[in-house]
């Protein structure tokens, strides 16, 4: 797939990846360094409560590592923040997931008349279809082509 450039962005539109299987011991790993919990790196403390789960920080690793196979990596120049970051279900070792990109608004940047300002839903979903995190991201992204400013108000009097 080629590129998606501001231009290709059209807002209601959804692209996904193809799933990644959460491997247990990446997911272990991760977890006994950045978020030791014992739901996330004690199988038999786990298994009292229905097993391992992803800590909520390595999800949105994922997320990032899916990102990387969509046709943005050329268009993409920055990410302002991310807004509305929801966990909401578990995540297990050998759980596949995929990431939805939505596209949920767009604007010509006013500051930057080579780029636009898009924002996106990026949902991580499982086998089932269930979503299982998902948060807005606001991008920074390329035009096409360098193009006339945006128009900003009535030409007869340049505002």
């Amino acid at each position: 797939m080629p590129d998606i450039f501001f231009e290709d962005v059209i807002v209601g539109d959804a692209i996904r990846t193809l799933p990644y299987v959460l491997p247990e011991g990446e997911l272990m790993s991760f977890a006994a360094a950045w978020d030791p919990m014992p739901m996330h790196t004690d199988k038999d403390f786990a298994a009292a409560h229905d097993g391992l789960t992803a800590p909520g920080i390595y999800l949105l690793a994922v997320k990032m590592r899916l990102v990387h196979s969509l046709p943005v990596q050329r268009s993409v120049i920055a990410s302002f923040g991310y807004d509305e970051v929801r966990f909401h279900r578990p995540a297990r070792p050998g759980d596949a997931l995929c990431l939805e990109l939505e596209w949920t608004a767009k604007r010509r940047s006013r500051s930057r008349p080579d780029c636009g300002i898009v924002t996106g839903r990026c949902s991580l979903i499982n086998a089932a279809g269930e979503v299982v995190m998902s948060h807005l991201d606001t991008l920074l992204m390329r035009l096409r082509k360098n193009p006339s400013p945006p128009n900003s108000g009535s030409p007869e009097f340049g505002i």
